[in-house]
């Protein structure tokens, strides 16, 4: 089984190429089917359209899937980032 990272360009102000973000996987199975997994929901560019990207996984980047904003997990650790208030109720 081929093992794909899919990828979409965001355009960055006052930069000349964009930022390749990962936002899922792909398997393609032994009859050629693609499975995909997307951990975000992909963005429209400003014509309203999405386009992604498939590249082939070399197995290069470690897996760390998404984490949200305002977590720092330099370990692998997903506890919050300092400065958040734990007191809020929900």
């Amino acid at each position: 089984m081929k093992m794909y990272n899919i990828m979409q360009a965001k355009e960055i102000p006052n930069r000349d190429k964009p930022v390749w973000l990962r936002i899922g996987k792909a398997f393609e199975k032994e009859d050629g089917k693609l499975r995909m997994k997307l951990d975000v929901l992909p963005l429209p560019n400003k014509e309203g359209d999405v386009w992604l990207n498939l590249f082939e996984d070399d197995g290069g980047r470690k897996d760390e899937g998404f984490k949200p904003s305002g977590y720092d997990a330099p370990g692998g650790d997903t506890q919050p980032a300092s400065g958040f208030d734990d007191d809020i109720r929900f």
